[in-house]
């Protein structure tokens, strides 16, 4: 794994180093910032506000990230502008948005070639040129031109720092691979306006809580940022690159449904049998149910834990919100599957009854969650989504006892499903 540049004192002294670098006229025009007023704060705010932050920028004082700006401008990132403003609202370019985060890695400095025609003379080509050098850019994403001028989108300020999370370490590298194929707990995954090379990008900024996401739960990803909200994420990368990214749970959580389909050695106390299959494994067979009534496919499995009576998890505000009923004392288990009814008359209770245990059931999910978040499950007549002969994807829900539970899946197959209680 590449280290921090020898300690936080080195790292301190090479910020100076480069801010002296830059010209009065830069630093008057590059303020940071990253996340909305609605974005869910994960940072470790400064207590305090720095009352030479308070005299320098005349437009922070109440704002929600006054301390975060004070913090930021402490470590030297950032600068105001030459009328004593910070504009915290403001939007922020992609040159801007090079230069402080230039400053804010501790990644051993490359002198980068620019590789941008439309950068030439401009003030942010120096650390541009950095930025490329070390792996945070990758020049291909810019075939047209960098147009430094343009509005930064929140999908290029988290794909910058994803990059920089993998050239820090090579647990981040691992994270990268492992949530190729994930769950991002947000509903324009459901709604398909991520797409899906930009998941493990999205996984490692949200696992690790430098972006927190607002309260509806969305990344935004289109959307242009603020320079208070960069400030607020580049602080936060700073805490996390060249650490291990093992000890960050909820990126642990998209690690395994990556991986395996689910997340139930994460976040629950269930532990595979011997020889058992994977959700992964289920995912590439059709399963009849016992009594013929269909056939089922279980693409993925996301366990939510309510054993101390509240929602835990990564996912947990994806599945149940402030109405949904829980099973308090167990985990509550959210089943994407794949379903063809061979019967007339579409019965959940006949579906229930084909199936090898409790592990899988087909419950719907509480509606309205189901419908704010995008997805799609069983609705109040049944028979508006599930047609006999008809292959229908759609969520269902379930529980697994917080105690003494054994489950098994498939039976009748060579790839058997078989957990328990460890």
């Amino acid at each position: 794994m590449n280290k921090r540049i020898e300690g936080h004192e080195k790292k301190k002294k090479r910020h100076v180093w480069i801010v002296g670098l830059v010209t009065t006229a830069v630093l008057a025009a590059t303020l940071l910032p990253m996340g909305p007023v609605h974005l869910t704060s994960t940072a470790n705010a400064a207590s305090g506000t720095s009352d030479t932050a308070l005299s320098k920028f005349k437009d922070i004082k109440g704002h929600w990230a006054q301390a975060t700006i004070a913090k930021a401008y402490e470590k030297k990132l950032i600068s105001g502008y030459q009328d004593g403003t910070f504009r915290p609202n403001g939007k922020i370019t992609r040159g801007e948005y090079a230069t402080i985060l230039a400053r804010a890695t501790g990644l051993e400095k490359v002198e980068g070639q620019n590789p941008f025609a439309d950068l030439k003379g401009h003030w942010s080509e120096a650390a541009v040129s950095q930025l490329v050098g070390q792996g945070f850019i990758n020049a291909g994403d810019y075939a047209k031109g960098f147009n430094p001028n343009a509005e930064l989108t929140r999908y290029e300020m988290m794909k910058w720092i994803a990059n920089g999370l993998i050239k820090s370490g090579t647990s981040f590298q691992d994270a990268f691979n492992d949530t190729k194929n994930t769950l991002l707990p947000t509903p324009e995954v459901n709604r398909g306006t991520i797409r899906a090379e930009q998941i493990p990008y999205l996984a490692l900024v949200r696992g690790t809580g430098i972006v927190g996401g607002f309260q509806d739960g969305t990344l935004k990803p289109a959307d242009s940022t603020t320079r208070a909200e960069v400030s607020a994420i580049l602080l936060r990368y700073m805490d996390v690159e060249g650490t291990d990214a093992g000890k960050y749970s909820d990126l642990n959580e998209m690690r395994e449904v990556g991986t395996t389909g689910t997340n139930l050695t994460t976040i629950s106390n269930y532990r595979y049998s011997n020889n058992s299959a994977k959700v992964s494994d289920l995912a590439r067979e059709e399963i009849k149910l016992s009594n013929n009534s269909g056939v089922v496919t279980l693409h993925r499995y996301i366990v939510v834990d309510v054993t101390q009576g509240k929602a835990k998890g990564l996912y947990a505000t994806l599945f149940i919100g402030p109405e949904t009923h829980l099973f308090k004392g167990n985990y509550m288990a959210f089943a994407d599957i794949s379903f063809t009814s061979k019967i007339e008359r579409s019965d959940p209770i006949t579906f229930n009854g084909g199936l090898y245990s409790g592990f899988l059931q087909f419950n719907r999910l509480d509606l309205k969650q189901a419908f704010k978040n995008g997805l799609v499950t069983i609705p109040e007549r049944s028979s508006d989504l599930i047609k006999k002969d008809i292959k229908k994807r759609f969520w269902v829900t379930s529980v697994l006892e917080g105690k003494n539970g054994a489950y098994s899946f498939n039976q009748k197959s060579g790839n058997i499903l078989k957990i328990q209680n460890m």
